[in-house]
């Protein structure tokens, strides 16, 4: 009796160490080896294609430090860890060449410090971020926190930012929208970090373009993923032909100087890849049109952003009262409509729009400028919109969209149905504009619809010049493939420039201070043109956010803590008292 007794404790310790040491093995295992089954509906977890490309790429060790770390709301944990698990899947696809940590870069530093902490991180372009959580307690608290990551591959360091507010949004549809961007944001910095051939990217010059200054914060921005120069397509200004002035000189007969330079301009628009048209002053010759048509029949990628009427925003600051004039640009509408759009010569209005501050007595009052539409991104289901915030426009004129064979009209940019148009030339008056801004009448006279500002073209084009004799000694071509968006606002890719010469960031407007989403929808077009990689399509996966409800919660919240508190001691004891009655039981019966 006392031998199986002893032959039993004997076997219990064995089962112990044997459970102890299957345990620590798991563990150890767990630490060395990272792996999740995903079983999300929505496969939340599981890399595309593209990212799993981009990890395989890696041809040494890539340093991924972020710094949402600390004491923060649910929200912001629910996003920490949202990227950290995503960062632990692209560290796995790519065989552990990706070196993660994730610190509270405010951790132990006094409140003295933090200002300088959070000018040095806007320097190095990760964007500080307010965390406002309500407590139980009806009281608020504030937090500063960096929602970014810093990737250092190859002497290269790259800046990720994973939130970005949206004023028309809630707190949970922000965190939503940037929980759906996690992947799209690791897997775009990686591109940054291994990046070698960039496509090339062409701005046309030479007929008032805006490619000054007025462009320098999204030309940084595209810099980072693009080649871009300019060239002067205009023929009949002289700094056109400089240079290719070498070959032109080399010419015996000056008669061909001309077909010689429209060839010249053919073959160098031919190693881009996309062509910028921002804003040009001025109608196109058709030694321009014919340029740009024949590159884009060639397979390259065409963005026209055209301001058919002639006004600046500027002008406010000399008179109260502006004219908006038809800037002409009949060569470029009549190719535009050639290829399935019509540009208006119009100034749309709409309710949904942004604020400007006129005088009003002895301050500055901030009104409705209705002819400053903002556009929703949600109203086109398009990927290139997938998880883009509002579109600032500045006197954005009108598209409409013409049926054409072999062709795929898609609408990117569309207004709020409560928009009117007006035909230039039109005047603009301060004073009425207050008064509307004012007049909640008003707004019934604006029932005009929704209107069309921006549109994608894709398939087959026809060339406008297949029965014009101009150019009959250049190659050309009637038909071809090709991709082309129109937005019919030239300003859509502005940035301010400060009192002191600074720039201001795409699309930031400095007297509500909110950054509008210019800079990520332009991304999102080139990308979509002319990115190979296929990175915009991470954008089509959606994660269902599976949030509780805060009325419920809230309610039932006392109810749930007191059952968490009680019912595991409950339970220890009920255990306790089982496993007693159980041993008296065996012991007392042999």
């Amino acid at each position: 009796m006392v031998m199986d007794n002893h032959i039993k404790q004997r076997q219990s310790i064995f089962s112990f160490l044997l459970v102890m040491i299957g345990v620590l093995l798991v563990n150890a295992l767990g630490s060395i080896y990272y792996k999740r089954i995903d079983l999300s509906s929505e496969n939340r977890y599981t890399l595309s294609e593209t990212s799993a490309k981009l990890c395989t790429s890696l041809k040494e060790k890539l340093y991924f430090r972020l710094y949402l770390d600390g004491e923060m709301s649910a929200r912001f944990k629910n996003l920490r860890n949202e990227i950290r698990d995503m960062a632990y899947e692209f560290r796995e696809q790519s065989g552990r060449k990706i070196e993660i940590e994730i610190i509270n870069p405010f951790a132990g530093k006094p409140i003295s410090e933090v200002s300088g902490l959070l000018k040095d991180f806007n320097d190095r372009g990760l964007l500080p971020q307010r965390d406002i959580d309500a407590e139980s307690n009806n009281s608020t608290s504030i937090k500063n926190i960096i929602p970014g990551a810093e990737l250092s591959y190859a002497g290269k360091t790259v800046t990720v930012n994973f939130f970005e507010y949206d004023v028309a949004l809630d707190a949970d549809e922000n965190i939503k929208r940037a929980m759906d961007n996690v992947e799209y944001e690791i897997a775009n910095g990686l591109r940054q970090c291994t990046l070698k051939k960039p496509k090339n990217i062409v701005v046309a010059d030479g007929s008032g373009e805006m490619i000054d200054r007025r462009v320098e914060a999204f030309a940084a921005e595209l810099s980072k993923y693009y080649n871009i120069t300019s060239l002067n397509l205009n023929v009949s200004d002289p700094a056109c032909a400089e240079p290719f002035i070498d070959k032109l000189k080399a010419l015996e007969n000056t008669e061909n100087a001309g077909e010689l330079l429209l060839a010249s301009l053919q073959n160098r628009l031919k190693n881009n890849d996309l062509l910028l048209v921002v804003k040009p002053q001025q109608d196109y010759t058709p030694s321009e049109l014919y340029l740009i048509d024949q590159f884009a029949l060639n397979g390259g990628k065409v963005i026209w952003m055209i301001d058919p009427v002639n006004i600046e925003i500027d002008s406010f600051e000399t008179s109260g009262s502006i004219m908006a004039f038809d800037r002409q640009l009949e060569n470029i509408t009549a190719s535009l409509f050639h290829y399935g759009v019509k540009l208006e010569s119009t100034l749309l209005m709409d309710a949904n729009c942004n604020s400007i501050p006129i005088p009003v007595g002895n301050r500055p009052e901030m009104i409705d400028f209705y002819y400053f539409p903002v556009f929703m991104s949600a109203s086109s289901p398009h990927i290139i919109n997938k998880n883009v915030g509002p579109v600032w426009t500045q006197f954005p004129a009108t598209l409409v969209a013409k049926s054409r064979k072999k062709m795929n009209i898609t609408p990117l940019l569309s207004s709020s149905r409560y928009t009117k148009t007006i035909q230039a030339p039109a005047t603009v008056d301060l004073e009425t504009v207050y008064m509307q801004s004012r007049d909640d009448k008003f707004r019934s006279v604006l029932r005009g619809g929704s209107k069309l500002s921006g549109i994608l073209m894709e398939g087959e084009f026809q060339s406008p010049f297949v029965y014009q004799k101009h150019f009959s000694g250049l190659p050309f071509l009637a038909l071809g493939t090709s991709k082309m968006i129109v937005l019919s606002d030239g300003d859509i890719m502005r940035n301010g420039i400060s009192g002191r010469g600074g720039i201001y960031p795409t699309g930031y407007d400095r007297f509500s201070k909110i950054t509008f989403a210019n800079q990520k929808f332009l991304l999102n077009c080139i990308d979509y043109l002319i990115d190979d990689n296929g990175l915009i399509e991470i954008r089509a996966k959606e994660k269902i956010l599976r949030l509780m409800d805060p009325e419920k919660l809230r309610l039932e919240r006392t109810f749930w803590q007191w059952f968490n508190m009680i019912i595991p001691i409950v339970s220890i004891l009920l255990f306790g008292i089982c496993n007693n009655q159980f041993r008296k039981y065996k012991y007392q019966n042999p």
